[in-house]
């Protein structure tokens, strides 16, 4: 898809989400920037030098319209103020957007609903490398990357208030 197209279609999905009350910034870039690295993740929305960047990835722009206007409209919405990530307010909002528009904006979107097969790269199911356990209640915590609770477990705590200890890893 041609780089008139996709700035095009943020346009019309940030006009959309307008017309339906939801507070979308002005300070969002009118072009998409496509990049080719990721092979999970189909987009994300960064805040930078001012400005929100709407990004997806490549092997969306081999997508329909509609999928690629539903992917950008999820990343409008991260615009939203209280909405930088899925919760309350950003669900509230992705409904509006579902009910009005027909979207099936979600927090997490699959290959197979975007009509996409799913690349190897992307198949592979990271092993659990680290786990962490709560000393007060047991409760484990997963973690297949080296992540800052890891690091440094001490400085973390469990929901109900107790320390983390790394047991694997």
């Amino acid at each position: 898809m041609r780089q008139k197209e996709l700035d095009r279609n943020l346009e019309y999905v940030i006009t959309q989400a307008r017309e339906a009350g939801i507070p979308v910034p002005f300070d969002i870039c009118e072009h998409v920037t496509v990049n080719h690295r990721p092979k999970k993740r189909f987009g994300c929305c960064r805040r930078k030098n001012g400005k929100f960047t709407i990004e997806i990835s490549g092997f969306i722009t081999e997508c329909s319209d509609d999928v690629i206007r539903e992917v950008l409209a999820h990343e409008v919405l991260h615009t939203c103020p209280g909405c930088h990530d899925h919760g309350k307010i950003w669900k509230t909002y992705a409904g509006i957007m579902n009910t009005t528009y027909g979207y099936n904006i979600k927090r997490t979107a699959s290959f197979e609903a975007a009509g996409l097969e799913q690349p190897e790269e992307a198949e592979r199911i990271e092993e659990i490398r680290y786990v962490l356990r709560c000393e007060k209640c047991g409760r484990e915590y997963h973690r297949r990357r080296r992540s800052k609770a890891v690091k440094n477990p001490g400085r973390y705590r469990c929901r109900c208030g107790g320390r983390l200890k790394l047991v694997k890893g």
